[in-house]
């Protein structure tokens, strides 16, 4: 009997070690996420990919593996993008259970409630949106809003249009950029010039003028005669649309 217990304990042992060499050898490989069945990790998109391929060949050493440390990279960016996308989807949650529980109580309670638990509004508003979006979306869509880039979809999610019109954005996405997305949602859906987050573009443009002006004087700016006419040829039409 002794003999016996002592032969099964050493089953379960090897069992057991075996088991965990088999997992140690997936997490090394990147097969194994340490949190892999909590997070829903989606693919990046080819223009993703492509970005971490150039980083990789821009700084890269002699004999480094690229392809490799791309694979591996690209399965780590995946994960903190699902991690950031997750906590988001939590903040918003949470904060839209709060923001109920204080509708029974007077003005301000709620924004008090924002700046005392995250230092300032604008961030869990952006979470609150995102949630409301994210929650209002059919499944499949769920699954897109996760690959696109976050600050286009907070910006999607606070325009005022219907919410078939945001989930043609959604629909119709095909991994442009977060300049591209948002290039778009702006002009799809632009915001009135008495709304306060509208762009003032006049102001926008003097600022990159000053901005410009000051690089004139770097002094590196050596241009070519032909450079020179290009600049004053612009300049030219600048002046034309004033």
């Amino acid at each position: 009997k002794v003999n016996d217990l002592l032969s099964s304990r050493f089953k379960k042992a090897s069992e057991k070690l075996s088991k965990m060499t088999n997992l140690a050898e997936m997490s090394t490989s990147g097969s194994l996420s340490s949190f892999s069945g909590v997070f829903r990790v989606t693919p990046l998109s080819e223009n993703e990919e492509e970005h971490l391929r150039n980083i990789l060949s821009e700084y890269s050493k002699d004999n480094l593996d690229i392809a490799s440390d791309l694979k591996f990279l690209s399965a780590i960016t995946s994960e903190v993008k699902a991690i950031n996308n997750q906590a988001a989807i939590l903040h918003g949650e949470r904060i839209k259970r709060a923001q109920e529980v204080l509708k029974k109580y007077r003005d301000g309670a709620f924004s008090s409630w924002l700046i005392s638990t995250y230092g300032n509004r604008q961030t869990p508003y952006n979470f609150l949106q995102y949630f409301k979006l994210y929650s209002a979306m059919p499944k499949l869509l769920q699954d897109k809003v996760d690959t696109m880039p976050r600050q286009a979809v907070y910006t999607l999610a606070t325009r005022n249009c219907p919410q078939e019109a945001k989930e043609d954005i959604v629909k119709n996405y095909r991994g442009e950029s977060k300049k591209e997305l948002l290039t778009l949602i702006r002009q799809r859906f632009p915001l009135a010039q008495k709304d306060k987050r509208a762009p003032n573009i006049t102001e926008q443009l003097i600022s990159q003028l000053h901005h410009l002006n000051k690089q004139f004087s770097n002094p590196r700016f050596k241009p070519s005669d032909g450079q020179k006419k290009r600049v004053l040829e612009v300049l030219t039409s600048i002046q034309k649309k004033l």
